[in-house]
């Protein structure tokens, strides 16, 4: 493969089109519907792509974001690259450093890079210098029949879902745009009270119109007696079916409302042939004190497997900073404070 080559510019959809029908591993985060939706909000998707005589052999959709000005930016990728089956260790070498070496062109800040599950790309990315951020997800493998999913989960997911259906919760699907938008109100109520900036409704909006159109963006929701009570946004292939964004309302979580919808969403993934169900994210190591404990814990029992893998960063400080974010809730709560203050103008967190 003497004339493999990269490019880092805008979307060849023809070409990119090659890879999405081809990946094996394709994510919604790395495909052309998804840069629509960066768009839409304003960033600006740019995508790394290796060709072999001009034919791509993979690709990462990548996006830039803003931190305290203009000149101070750095770059994210999630779920990527996708790849062709003939893709070797030679071309995931070469894809590695031209992402080092793209990134240096740039003068980015900073890089946040995480692979799709099932692809070790530790030894190309640490042969590149690149710095590993440890990470795990909990999924579940819908190979298995409903019955056997259903005897896989702890008793206490089972008797959750039990009584989510004894409380007379009804889990449905979300399909209009002012369902969507009621639980949007009830998503921002929530973050507001857990001191959280909310993702904007612009972002929800093209969410629905560009992958629920699509029919790889699904609404869950649940409600008690006609009220939305919670719901969860899917992102949906063929290959998984991933856990993008979640809430539910306090005052019924005594119904078990969040178990009503995990279980009809399986239910659902795997009736629809999809192989994989992930929960998205998890502690590598669950310590009680961990703010993340509890969640760690509810994902655990529903028959899924911890996997561990590593994100990637440059940038010491990024990763420093990163884990201090996460590890420390006072500077967990300065962090979101500066957002919302616009003192860090990323654009969406997406």
């Amino acid at each position: 493969m003497k004339a493999v080559s990269y490019s880092f510019e805008e979307l060849d959809k023809e070409k990119w089109a090659i890879l999405e029908n081809k990946a094996r591993n394709l994510s919604i985060l790395q495909t052309h519907s998804w840069a629509e939706v960066l768009k839409s909000i304003g960033i600006e998707p740019r995508f790394l792509m290796v060709t072999d005589n001009g034919s791509p052999l993979l690709g990462l959709l990548m996006f830039r974001s803003r931190f305290f000005s203009e000149f101070l930016c750095g770059y994210e990728a999630r779920k990527g690259p996708i790849i062709v089956p003939e893709v070797n260790e030679y071309v995931l070498s070469f894809f590695v450093s031209a992402l080092k070496d793209v990134l240096k062109k740039e003068s980015a800040l900073y890089l946040y890079w995480e692979p799709p599950l099932y692809m070790n790309l530790d030894k190309y990315a640490f042969g590149e210098s690149f710095l590993a951020i440890p990470s795990a997800t909990f999924v579940v493998d819908l190979g298995p029949s409903v019955e056997t999913l259903w005897t896989n989960l702890e008793g206490r997911a089972r008797r959750a879902v039990k009584k989510a259906e004894r409380s007379e919760v009804n889990v449905m699907e979300a399909e209009t745009w002012s369902e969507w938008e009621e639980y949007y109100n009830l998503y921002v109520n929530v973050c507001f009270q857990k001191n959280i900036r909310p993702r904007s409704i612009a972002l929800h909006k093209s969410i629905y119109n560009f992958l629920f159109s699509e029919n790889i963006a699904k609404l869950f929701v649940a409600k008690h007696h006609g009220k939305m009570i919670g719901g969860i946004i899917y992102l949906v292939t063929p290959y998984e079916m991933v856990g993008y964004e979640g809430i539910f309302d306090r005052r019924y979580l005594s119904l078990s409302s969040n178990s009503g919808v995990h279980w009809h969403a399986i239910w659902w993934a795997k009736n629809q042939g999809i192989k994989y169900y992930d929960f998205g994210g998890a502690l590598r190591k669950p310590e009680k004190t961990h703010f993340m404990y509890s969640v760690h814990m509810f994902k655990r029992q529903w028959g899924a497997e911890l996997l561990k893998y590593n994100c990637f960063a440059l940038n010491k400080l990024y990763v420093i900073g990163r884990n201090l974010t996460l590890e420390n809730s006072t500077m967990r709560w300065l962090y979101f404070s500066l957002e919302r203050l616009r003192m860090i103008q990323r654009f969406d967190r997406v």
